[in-house]
């Protein structure tokens, strides 16, 4: 593809006469999305498409530094291609504006939700509190895996993402507060959580030695 004006690999925008690549589309191609010519109009479900796979990937696999800082580049050229198509008037009406601006909104969750590092599988017992006016809650329960920013664990009560939660070792004395990145209900039935850590680093001890695993409660 010619007259590629400057911008990140996998996203540039195009500044020639281009049609969009899609099916039954006949409108003038805007940007080119890993290689891909696209109208601005759907520009938005096939790089939403292409960060939730991604993402996905990551969010299952093991930890990949340098696959990580990539979907990182690419959401943030996505993020700054879709900004540009805001500004400008002769690219976009009413509603195709309101469609980049919920856009943004969403890719901006998905580069929270990234996890910031490895991960390893871990059962360390914690008792989980959620301590809200009304629905204040206490229970016994365990970790699958722990990371440095986060875990994920095994949660009897039904969560909203985004909550707020408080976990406690009860092997040691301490605590965090928490917020709920993701629950789910895993292979084994049980329901499972993501959390991340707000105001502690290192909560799991990490740094200083690996937790030794210990047995998951029937």
């Amino acid at each position: 593809m010619e007259n590629l004006i400057e911008a990140p690999a996998e996203v540039r925008l195009i500044d020639d006469n281009a049609a969009c690549g899609m099916t039954s589309c006949d409108e003038s191609a805007a940007i080119a999305l890993r290689g891909r010519a696209l109208c601005v109009r759907h520009f938005i479900p096939v790089c939403i498409q292409e960060i939730e796979s991604r993402g996905e990937r990551l969010k299952n696999g093991l930890y990949d530094e340098a696959a990580t800082l990539a979907f990182k580049n690419f959401i943030s050229a996505c993020a700054e291609q879709a900004s540009r198509f805001i500004q400008n008037d002769g690219l976009t009406n009413g509603s195709t504006k309101t469609s980049l601006e919920g856009f943004l909104r969403r890719v901006s969750q998905s580069g929270q939700r990234l996890r910031r590092s490895p991960r390893m599988s871990s059962s360390v017992p914690i008792f989980l509190r959620r301590e809200d006016s009304g629905r204040t809650w206490e229970e016994e329960t365990w970790t699958i895996t722990v990371s440095q920013h986060g875990a994920s664990l095994v949660c009897r009560h039904p969560v909203e993402t985004g909550g707020a939660l408080v976990l406690s070792r009860r092997d040691r004395a301490n605590r965090v507060q928490a917020r709920v990145v993701y629950c789910r209900y895993n292979s084994e039935g049980w329901r499972e959580i993501g959390v991340e850590l707000l105001d502690r680093d290192d909560f799991w001890g990490l740094s200083q030695a690996r937790i030794q695993p210990s047995v998951q409660p029937a």
